[in-house]
């Protein structure tokens, strides 16, 4: 296996870490999500982060190998979280993506093609 292909491997396997993460919290529900005193919504908010990161990481190729992520929503998702007062972040498309979306995209990641 070639470096780039050990490499692509563990980004995702940090991405389907970081899933499993947020799925935890979305457990707790929506109203834990919206509660400030839980932490819940600025913890999902830093995996997802680390979710885009690892899949900028991952690169084109492999993300064109992909196409049955959703990669853009995950690009667009994080750059509002990271640019609240730059961007319209809405908290409530990170909870209907996380909580509908995101276990769809780790399902597909858990097969994913590896470009040669």
């Amino acid at each position: 296996m070639t470096r780039r292909g050990t490499e692509s491997r563990r980004l995702v396997d940090d991405i389907l870490q970081y899933g499993r993460t947020i799925a935890h919290w979305v457990s707790k529900g929506h109203e834990a999500f919206l509660d400030s005193e839980t932490g819940s919504q600025a913890t999902i908010e830093r995996q997802f982060e680390m979710i885009e990161e690892a899949a900028n990481a991952l690169g084109a190729s492999f993300r064109e190998s992909n196409p049955q992520i959703p990669w853009a929503p995950i690009f667009e998702i994080r750059n509002e979280i990271s640019h609240p007062y730059q961007l319209q972040y809405d908290s409530e498309r990170l909870w209907v993506f996380v909580r509908d979306e995101l276990p769809k995209i780790l399902a597909r990641l858990r097969r994913p093609i590896y470009p040669d």
